[in-house]
């Protein structure tokens, strides 16, 4: 059976996963960067189901450089950053896994702008987003029979 590595970070699309495409996939789950990279060092997947806003994430948690980007994008202010990074953090994950060499693909449940998507197909590969929680439209983003 294919393998799927849900990464979010509360539980909504795990229960999703293994409500509605577990006759499709074995569903692995983790809840950080650092849980989806000790997953993908203990087995191989076939793809990916991303959140892409980690609200509920503590600070400590998260990818990405806080104070880096307060400085870069936010005049130094931290908080600004860190919500930012908190909204993208799928982003910064995809970038991760891309990085320890997992090109399976990838697939947001999310409306991303057409550009978006295109931008991050050129940077990540097999990237798909899907609008909303729809079991097939996601099954067919996975490449699921």
């Amino acid at each position: 059976m294919k393998r799927l590595l849900v990464i979010e970070d509360g539980h909504e699309y795990e229960e999703f996963a293994r409500l509605f495409l577990a006759d499709a996939f074995s569903i692995v789950a983790s809840h950080s960067s650092e849980q989806a990279l000790a997953a993908l060092a203990d087995a191989s997947f076939d793809a990916v189901l991303l959140d892409l806003r980690f609200d509920r994430t503590p600070a400590a948690d998260l990818t990405g450089d806080i104070p880096g980007t307060a400085e870069r994008l936010f005049a130094g202010d931290t908080a600004r950053a860190l919500r930012y990074i908190k909204e993208q953090q799928g982003t910064l994950v995809l970038a991760q896994l891309r990085e320890a060499g997992c090109d399976v693909p990838v697939v947001f449940v999310h409306d991303f702008p057409a550009r978006r998507l295109h931008n991050l197909r050129r940077m990540y590969g097999a990237v798909a987003a899907v609008p909303t929680f729809d079991a097939a439209a996601i099954l067919r983003a996975l490449g699921a029979p």
